[in-house]
């Protein structure tokens, strides 16, 4: 049991490694990198124990098709999850170049405030967010004067929920099918590793 539990975390930090760095790179938000890493860590930690845990038990055919299924389930709401934060990403932030021309993007709002909506009326030239926030505003800091502060929190909250959701989707599936794998062929494995 010490062993599988040693090759499985060795093999799921290997995977985190090459798609952490991925699934980051996917949900690139200036304001939420430190909180979805470490969120990232801690689902992932925890799905793959409770998978781990559920999967221990007798195998029969019953099993084995609801397994399937829930992979399936699994990699259809991966999919679906990722189009959703996709969305919400788009529509919930703006990009910003700073000066030395590194563009981050930023949580923005969907409900302007009184303020910006003058500074837009005033400067019908501004075609965008960031020129919004460049010309008007000076800074992302200054955001919670063009936006009110509740649809900020909400679209905030729809790129939390959709984040874990991906992280929940991803671990689970990955989790068990290493489970599968490791049960069914974990013999044949450890002889090959042992052969090396």
């Amino acid at each position: 049991m010490i062993q599988l539990l040693k090759y499985r975390a060795a093999l799921l930090g290997i995977l985190f490694g090459l798609f952490g760095g991925a699934i980051s790179q996917l949900l690139a938000i200036e304001e939420m990198t430190l909180y979805y890493t470490a969120l990232a860590s801690i689902i992932g930690l925890v799905v793959n124990l409770m998978v781990s845990f559920m999967l221990k038990g007798k195998w029969n055919a019953k099993v084995k098709n609801t397994l399937k299924g829930i992979c399936a389930f699994f990699f259809v709401a991966l999919v679906a999850t990722l189009f959703m934060h996709t969305k919400f990403f788009i529509e919930g932030t703006f990009s910003y170049q700073n000066f030395e021309n590194e563009v981050s993007y930023y949580i923005k709002g969907s409900e302007y405030t009184n303020v910006a909506k003058k500074f837009k009326e005033e400067n019908p030239y501004i075609e965008s967010d960031e020129d919004l926030i460049r010309e008007g505003f000076g800074s992302p800091e200054e955001k919670g004067k063009v936006w009110t502060q509740e649809s900020i929190n909400n679209n905030w909250m729809k790129m939390l929920t959709t984040y874990c959701l991906i992280v929940i989707f991803f671990v689970g599936l990955i989790s068990i099918l290493i489970e599968v794998l490791m049960g069914k062929y974990g013999k044949s494995t450890g002889k090959m590793i042992e052969s090396f």
